[in-house]
């Protein structure tokens, strides 16, 4: 770690802990970001650790406590008066009442199923067709993704495309943000298959080297398949696919009017 990127983890730790002492409680952002024990909190909070604040803790931030991202922009400093500004400018902005807030903090869409994520956390593989076949490696027509779901409820892929576990009551999310764009992805499945070491899922993504949208059908296993035998279990790749149609793009735009 460069000197710089150390002063930038601990003005992120000081930005966080201000906000944790005086805006939220520890207890509502274990409870936002999917932890199931506060030492992993602990761990973001303290600058020494490797741990740190990623993008998508700091979405969830200005999502659920209106605390905005911008605070942690590396071209602020650490100050408590700043800080204060831009999160009573942004509460105004939005014009969130009291009311909305506290409902949106009691929603209780994600919940702490540790018996499921003790089957989830480890090393899996994702196997889907790419939106480009051409991507994928040594032509063989598939994408064989390495991910790992790690104690803290954090996935990384082989990528190092990074994002966070969110466990519901029948089906659980995946949103990892890619590694050289700001593009989410979306993985959604469903929590029963889970404990049979292979299960499907739908990924909402992007299309490779474009901003139009995409539905995936793959599936993640335990067990590492060869590509054709993972092809096998897809199927047609025309069934398992879905990509933006450009004529009801254009139809949407043409609705467009300039105000």
């Amino acid at each position: 770690m460069t000197e710089r990127q150390r002063e930038e983890k601990i003005n992120i730790a000081k930005k966080f802990n201000y906000i944790l002492d005086n805006y939220i409680s520890a207890n509502e952002a274990q409870k936002a970001f999917g932890y199931n024990s506060p030492s992993y909190l602990t761990r973001l909070r303290d600058p020494r650790h490797t741990s740190t604040l990623n993008t998508l803790h700091i979405q969830l931030l200005e999502y659920v406590f209106e605390i905005p991202k911008k605070i942690f922009n590396k071209t602020i400093d650490f100050d408590t008066n700043n800080i204060d500004t831009l999160i009573k400018e942004f509460y105004v902005k939005n014009k969130k009442s009291q009311k909305n807030r506290t409902q949106l903090e009691k929603s209780q869409i994600f919940s702490d199923n540790k018996k499921l994520f003790e089957a989830l956390k480890g090393i899996w593989y994702a196997y889907m067709y790419p939106s480009n076949p051409s991507s994928s490696k040594e032509d063989d027509g598939v994408w064989i993704v390495e991910t790992t779901i790690n104690e803290d409820y954090s996935v990384i892929d082989e990528y190092k495309n990074a994002g966070v576990l969110q466990i519901s009551t029948h089906q659980s999310l995946i949103l990892k943000k890619s590694d050289d764009h700001d593009d989410l992805t979306v993985i959604r499945f469903q929590n029963r298959q889970v404990f049979y070491g292979i299960f499907r899922f739908v990924i909402m993504s992007t299309q490779n080297g474009s901003e139009n949208e995409m539905v995936n059908f793959g599936f993640y296993s335990r067990e590492k398949y060869t590509p054709d035998v993972a092809k096998k279990i897809l199927g047609d790749i025309n069934r398992v696919q879905m990509k933006l149609c450009l004529e009801f793009n254009d139809r949407i735009n043409q609705q467009i009017t300039i105000k």
